[in-house]
């Protein structure tokens, strides 16, 4: 009887589970339901042109545009079908009774390929009261410029309302990738989807964008941008994924109070429209007043010179930058860069929060303000074993109860930064102005049991209670538990009183050891000798080890190899979980590799009867050519990715012997087996154990 642990990824999707709660902040959005107006219709695979009925469908984009529609009138494209050109419908409707473009039919989303004809496919200007949905937009050319394929703006002095645009997928925009030189403003406003104002241009009151899949779009995925005397109101971006975007992930100029959430921003800087020079990051405001970002996920960033993080908080912004229950992991250029006027802008008093965020090999703080606003960086589990702590912050920066695991940490000189109550584990030390709560210990992080890539505590771990307590901490932790006002809270981003959950495989996998050569910053294997660099998935499928190919080793099946998406998390980094596997068998195998000759480690077996026994895990190290005893060789790959700095940097690949091996461990007769306990490293150390997979034979 077999039994097979086969990895998923779920944890991107996972974070949009999680509850909102009472945040204070409340965006405008658009009603779907509206008065009846009139239905139009088009079908651009029609042979002849129609009077724009359902019965006889206008057939091409030059019949609603430059049509007046009005409030409550649908303007529908048929499903399956594209349409060549630039859409430009005038006219506003009204609120409660928007204009609305859909699709209708079944089948594929109807496209709209405006093929770098104009500047963007879909365009909407000085226009209130509408909403775009249900489309497949693109503007895709051999010639790169300032191009979008959503593009909805204010020009004159009036201000605009009600623009809701979702459910679409935007892809293939042909946008600028390069942020320097004569043609730099390109970069600034061409995406995927982007709202915009101008200097002595209206603003808008109520702008939604939800969603929406946006991939392959050179110079970012979602941009609102400008800079008006006003600030736009009632911006909401929220369920948006954004992948392969070539520059920032969202960009949020001149509003008053966004939120921005549950958006998922991955591989930025590549895709069919890359970036190629300056820089960029994962989510960041402009120019705007109290902006919030939360529950969003930033992952596997591209390298660039300065930037490149998941949050920055940029110039000219004004309030507090709130930055709270979101999710970051693999970015070339860390976690967090503070430009409030350290790049160029005035001094300012504006304060940035920073709490309650996980953090898993976004080890990276930098840059530094003028201004006399504050930093606080609270609750926030750092977890980069693969990774250096680099902060250059400086002064005006409070750290607390946050947790630290990295080898290293190369704290800011600037001696002004108070530290309270934070723990440092795995090599990392506190800075050498102190920390009077400082703990040293080992803080017993696991992942969540539901697979959210999130990291809590064990009930035994010592960072439960041992917190410093926080003015206004916003009440609740990642995960919706609450956090008193007076009581210490954990350390870190979990506020329960700890889980000792048996995991699946999927939800305890909580490091990336293959990346794809296009993005070798993804990865970064723990170890002294090896740092920056991770398996190739191309050198490895040269190898044999082809995504989703079944994988046989020492006469076990392991499922199909490396089922997740590249870049993210593939693998568990052994620090002595408890992982479900059940059956029986006559032996367990386990498919991974150390990053230390020669790893034997002790873990546990656990059965359906309630007994235990103990067995050695021995894997042997990925650059070795001669398997450890019991060890049967999978595959070697001739070459490894790497990054040549921890953050940022240039990339190379790494010639050599780069292998990923099989072990086993016998089974008594007659017992089922229902648990692995992992063998308990330290998760930072240079001696660690990685496993792609555990199955029964």
């Amino acid at each position: 009887m077999k039994a097979h642990l086969r990895a998923s990824l779920s944890a991107l999707s996972a974070l949009g589970a999680l509850s909102l709660g009472a945040v204070g902040l409340l965006a405008v959005t658009v009603p779907t339901a509206h008065a009846a107006g009139t239905g139009y219709y088009v079908d651009c695979s029609a042979a002849s042109d129609g009077d724009g009925s359902a019965g006889t469908p206008w057939n091409a984009l030059s019949d609603p545009d430059g049509h007046v529609f009005t409030a409550g009138d649908t303007l529908s494209f048929k499903a399956g079908t594209t349409c060549d050109g630039t859409l430009t419908p005038q006219g506003s409707g009204a609120s409660g009774s928007p204009i609305v473009i859909n699709a209708y039919g079944s089948g594929a989303a109807p496209v709209i390929e405006g093929g770098g004809a104009t500047e963007a496919t879909v365009h909407l200007v000085d226009q209130s009261y509408w909403t775009i949905s249900g489309l497949k937009v693109q503007n895709s050319s051999f010639t790169r410029a300032q191009h979008e394929g959503i593009l909805v703006e204010v020009a004159g002095t009036a201000n605009q309302a009600g623009i809701s645009i979702t459910g679409n997928e935007v892809a293939n925009v042909a946008g600028w990738g390069d942020k320097t030189g004569t043609n730099a403003s390109w970069f600034s406003y061409s995406g995927g989807i982007a709202v915009r104002v101008a200097s002595g241009s209206g603003v808008f009151n109520g702008v939604s964008v939800t969603d929406n899949n946006v991939h392959d779009t050179g110079g970012g995925g979602i941009k609102v941008e400008g800079e008006a005397s006003a600030m736009n109101t009632g911006v909401y971006i929220g369920h948006n994924t954004i992948t392969a975007a070539g520059g920032d992930g969202i960009v949020v100029h001149d509003s008053d109070s966004p939120l921005v959430e549950y958006n998922t921003a991955t591989d930025l800087g590549l895709g069919a429209y890359p970036f190629t020079a300056g820089n960029f990051a994962g989510m960041w405001p402009y120019h705007s007043n109290n902006p919030t970002f939360q529950y969003n996920t930033v992952g596997s960033q591209t390298g660039v010179v300065n930037d490149a993080t998941a949050w920055d908080c940029d110039m000219n912004n004004t309030g507090t930058c709130l930055f709270q229950y979101n999710y970051s992991y693999n970015n070339a250029g860390g976690f967090y860069l503070d430009c409030l006027s350290g790049c160029g802008g005035s001094a300012t008093t504006t304060n940035a929060v920073l709490r309650y965020n996980i953090s898993r090999d976004d080890c990276r703080f930098t840059n530094s303000s003028t201004g006399t606003g504050t930093h606080y960086i609270y609750n926030n589990t750092f977890f980069c074993p693969g990774k250096p702590i680099t902060d250059t912050l400086g002064g005006n920066v409070v750290w607390q109860d946050n947790i630290f695991v990295a080898p290293t940490a190369a704290w800011a000189s600037d001696s002004s930064a108070t530290f309270d109550s934070n723990t440092y584990f795995g090599g990392v030390s506190a800075p050498s102005s102190g920390d009077a709560g400082a703990h040293t210990a080992d803080p017993q992080l696991t992942n969540d049991a539901a697979g959210t890539l999130a990291i809590k505590l064990r009930t035994a771990s010592p960072e439960i209670g041992s917190g410093a307590v926080v003015a206004n901490n916003g009440g609740k932790d990642f995960f919706g538990n609450a956090v008193s006002a007076t009581a210490a809270p954990n350390r870190g981003a979990y506020n329960g009183s700890g889980d000792d959950s048996v995991l699946s495989f999927a939800a305890a996998l909580n490091d990336t050891a293959v990346t794809s050569d296009a993005d070798r910053w993804a990865g970064s294997l723990n170890s002294a000798t090896q740092s920056g660099k991770s398996f190739s998935a191309t050198a490895l499928a040269n190898a044999g080890l082809t995504a989703g190919a079944d994988v046989t080793a020492a006469g076990i099946d392991f499922g199909p190899w490396h089922p997740q998406a590249l870049d993210a998390t593939d693998n568990v980094l052994a620090t002595g979980q408890t992982i479900a596997v059940t059956g029986s068998g006559t032996k367990v195998g386990f498919l991974g590799f150390s990053t230390t000759h020669g790893v034997t480690e002790n873990g546990t077996l656990n059965f359906t009867d309630g007994t235990s026994q103990a067995f050695t895990l021995t894997l042997s190290d990925w650059t070795d050519t001669t398997p450890a005893t019991g060890d049967t060789l999978v595959a070697t790959a001739t070459y490894a990715n790497q990054h040549t700095s921890a953050y940022n940097g240039s990339t190379t690949t790494a010639s050599g012997s780069y292998s990923v091996w099989a072990d086993t461990v016998a089974l008594p007769a007659g017992k089922t087996l229902a648990s692995v306990t992992l063998p308990n490293l330290v998760a930072s150390s240079a001696t660690s154990q990685h496993l792609f997979g555990i199955a029964l034979g």
